[in-house]
């Protein structure tokens, strides 16, 4: 770990050694992250026209109802995660394909807003020779969940861009849907092993950005 850092970034939490304070600081920071992110999409949704009469079953800011069981196992695993997803008719968009993809990125861009205000208060902080574990986690896990949300796995963000490409015939297929449903619990398998092998996968190509994106923000 960096000297200079108060947490390893990014921040994974290592069974092997948990800390109290800082399961419960990444556990806050997990239902900030979650809650961000779908309340972002379903704002997008909202705006862009799929508006609902009942805006309890959207805006309701409670994380407990944005908790997703293969999104939470994904956090505990690998330091990122998904929430459960709003309900959008995309029938109700003008364009439903840019629409589906502006209302998926609303989500990390969410992430990435409340990581910014997170690294500023930091950085003013560092101004005055403060360091503080609460917001540099907070910071870490939105910088994660932005950063991963460009993987092209359901339900995360970017596997909308491919989704939107495919056929209208392979969307209604049942396989294929039956398959989309278990993607995110094989993904969090495949992280498993990962992690269980330390195999350089996320180290390569994941954390580093999240790394330089933590450095960058917090001065």
């Amino acid at each position: 770990m960096d000297p200079h850092r108060l947490i390893e970034i990014p921040f994974v939490l290592d069974f092997s050694n948990l800390q109290f304070d800082t399961t419960i600081i990444f556990i806050v920071s997990i239902f900030l992250a979650i809650t961000v992110n779908a309340e972002a999409q379903a704002f997008m949704a909202t705006v862009l026209g799929d508006a609902h009469t009942n805006t309890k079953d959207r805006f309701h800011f409670n994380p407990l109802f944005h908790m997703e069981l293969s999104g939470l196992l994904c956090f505990a695993i690998a330091g990122f995660g998904w929430p459960k997803q709003p309900k959008i008719e995309t029938d109700n968009f003008k364009r439903p394909g840019l629409s589906l993809i502006l209302v998926k990125f609303a989500g990390p861009a969410a992430n990435l807003m409340l990581a910014s205000i997170t690294g500023s208060i930091l950085w003013i902080m560092g101004n005055w020779g403060l360091e503080d574990q609460v917001f540099s986690i907070v910071l870490a896990v939105n910088l994660m969940v932005f950063v991963a949300s460009f993987l092209p796995i359901p339900p995360l963000a970017g596997a909308t861009l491919v989704s939107v490409f495919f056929p209208g015939r392979l969307k209604r297929s049942p396989h294929v849907t039956r398959f989309a449903k278990s993607l995110p619990y094989l993904f969090v398998a495949a992280l498993l092993v990962i992690r269980e092998n330390d195999w350089n996968l996320l180290n390569a190509y994941l954390y580093p950005v999240v790394t330089a994106m933590f450095d960058f923000i917090s001065g």
